[in-house]
């Protein structure tokens, strides 16, 4: 949905989602107040800018664990009484009391992660789940990558909020913002373990290429094949290169190119937009892809679709 204003702090704090809060204003405002969600079944997201310094108290959401990310001015903000940066990731776990300061404006995201996708989806072990609130230095290029993600997603809802309500779209969401916790985490995928066996690279190609078959149209991360292959990703990357002389990012990105141009043919002008083909395949940055698009196939994802009018 569009981002929600408000004039006030006390109506700021009221639509706070994803905890139950107990709210104070120290002033001075310095910008106005707002708040942003996308809701799905098994994981939230939130994005909020605060106008002046404010103490926010409360409890999270049971039922999952809610990721807590400065975005703007973040050093001006206190987690458990832990001055944040932009290296800063704060782990909220239901039924601990949390306490977040700010003693100037700021920005910031958030997301709520049920259990089942942070087992399933993250392959986060029981010992992490059973974690105390607290805040996490992790290393800038981790932390980055995830606000990274949270801020192209937070644009694409912006945009074109009705493109995110198909069951195809939420559940691709779900797995890129997932992708992005394990990562941020510095959680190994939960495919590969120490003392995995040694496989030949011929065979790690054939069992990657027999999962993109099996999962023609789905989006995929690089994580995915190395899970099916059984190998590090670093391995996957030498394999691509020897096989295709590209990395498996860039192969993962050109299929989605791929894909998408033939959702586009397949589908109805008059009923379907771009941004609803482009999210159900993971993509975020409509601007971005659509150059990407242009360069790849002549014309623009809108003139592909327009055909079928």
């Amino acid at each position: 949905m569009p981002s929600l204003t408000f004039s006030s702090f006390d109506a700021y704090a009221a639509q706070i989602q994803q905890a139950t809060v107990r709210a104070m204003f120290l002033g001075p405002q310095q910008k106005n107040w707002s708040l942003a969600y996308l809701t799905m079944t098994d994981l939230s997201v939130q994005w909020g800018r605060e106008g002046g310094a404010n103490i926010i108290e409360g409890t999270s959401e049971p039922g999952g664990i809610t990721f807590f990310m400065p975005r703007r001015n973040g050093h001006r903000i206190t987690g458990d009484g832990h001055r944040m940066d932009s290296e800063s990731l704060m782990v909220l776990i239901p039924g601990d009391e949390f306490c977040i300061s700010a003693s100037d404006w700021n920005q910031w995201s958030s997301m709520w992660v049920s259990h089942q996708v942070l087992q399933s989806m993250c392959g986060l072990s029981d010992a992490i789940l059973r974690w105390k609130t607290r805040v996490l230095q992790q290393s800038s290029e981790s932390v980055a990558v995830l606000r990274s993600t949270l801020e192209k997603l937070g644009q694409a809802v912006d945009e074109e909020p009705s493109a995110f309500e198909s069951v195809r779209a939420i559940h691709t969401t779900e797995r890129k913002l997932a992708e992005g916790i394990r990562q941020a985490l510095d959680v190994p995928a939960a495919a590969i373990i120490a003392g995995r066996r040694a496989l030949p690279r011929k065979q790690i190609m054939r069992q990657v290429m027999d999962f993109i078959d099996q999962h023609e149209g789905e989006y995929l991360s690089v994580a995915d094949l190395a899970s099916a292959a059984g190998s590090s990703e670093r391995t996957l990357r030498t394999v691509f290169q020897e096989y295709f002389s590209v990395g498996p990012v860039r192969y993962l990105n050109v299929r989605t190119l791929h894909l998408a141009r033939q959702a586009l043919r397949a589908s109805d002008f008059s009923t379907t937009s771009v941004g609803e083909v482009l999210t159900r395949h993971g993509v975020w940055e409509f601007g971005r892809f659509a150059r990407d698009y242009r360069n790849l196939f002549g014309e623009l994802p809108s003139q592909t679709l327009r055909k079928n009018s």
